[in-house]
């Protein structure tokens, strides 16, 4: 087996990804990719054995860049919490101006990939990505805004992505700096209102916890498979006044979990009354478990 060099594979995987980005995707063959390295198409797959594999293999070594620049950032112990964050913005909004291809390709619509590697991989990023904003407003402001931070999060990128749209976009003259300062300002000012205010948050626990949620079968979320017995009642022959019954019982626990403290006693009750309906059984037991509740007979 031939060795990889590691410059022609860093090479390969910018001039790929700059393909994919100005020429889309899905209209870029591997011979082209080839021509624009210099090699020949069977050399280009001594490196990458599709081009899906190539197309994961950008998506990571540019995530992985930048991973490796604020590492750097997090090892430096004469920096706060809130220093670091403000830095590490930083870095990511640079990285964002300078690699403006590799966030294009991000935006374009790649349909019909075989390999859901890709998708999943773009997914947890874009989750990790919120989780990273809700961890550290967290460390900077304390354990007593931790029921605002998801919301704090949401609002943080909300704003980073308007501002990064008219740099980026627009050509707007805003120095990066300039920028971080004046949005550290403004999320001051935002978790101090809802702490202050004793605001519910919108995204409270189950709906934090639902979007994190991987979509893996055995870690579906409370919600995820309340919404689905609803169509499981809607769509199986449940007698009328069961079905009735069952959507209630359901609708209720629904929003019960939205509250800040579900009320253990009234989800149990509420799996009590779908006890009768058989076809629900296998759905009732994992809701049961997914609540921690002892849903059985």
């Amino acid at each position: 087996m031939r060795r990889k060099d590691s410059d022609k594979e860093r090479h390969i995987l910018i001039t790929a990804m700059k393909l994919f980005s100005s020429k889309n995707y899905n209209r870029t063959s591997m011979q082209e990719i080839a021509d624009s390295c210099g090699i020949s198409k069977g050399s280009l797959y001594v490196y990458f054995k599709s081009k899906e594999d190539l197309l994961l293999n950008i998506l990571k070594y540019y995530f992985q860049y930048i991973e490796d620049q604020i590492r750097m950032v997090e090892q430096d112990e004469s920096l706060s919490p809130k220093e670091k964050f403000s830095k590490e913005i930083e870095i990511k909004l640079g990285h964002y101006i300078e690699n403006q291809e590799f966030y294009r390709l991000q935006g374009q619509e790649i349909s019909g990939l075989s390999d859901k590697n890709i998708y999943r991989y773009l997914h947890q990023q874009n989750i990790d990505q919120v989780k990273w904003f809700e961890q550290y407003l967290i460390k900077i402001y304390g354990d007593q805004i931790k029921p605002y931070a998801a919301d704090g999060a949401f609002f943080f990128i909300g704003m980073i992505r308007q501002y990064m749209e008219l740099i980026v976009l627009n050509q707007f003259p805003l120095h990066i700096k300039k920028v971080v300062r004046f949005l550290m300002i403004q999320i001051d000012s935002i978790i101090k209102g809802l702490s202050d205010r004793d605001v519910e948050p919108l995204m409270n626990e189950n709906l934090w916890a639902l979007y994190l949620e991987e979509a893996s079968e055995e870690k579906i979320h409370p919600l995820e498979l309340i919404k689905q017995m609803k169509h499981q009642v809607k769509d199986e022959s449940v007698p009328e006044t069961q079905g009735e019954e069952a959507i209630q019982s359901l609708t209720i626990m629904e929003q019960e979990l939205m509250n800040m403290q579900p009320r253990s006693a009234i989800l149990k009750g509420m799996l009590r009354n779908l006890e009768p309906i058989d076809s629900l059984e296998k759905s009732r037991l994992k809701l049961a478990d997914s609540l921690q509740l002892n849903g059985k007979k």
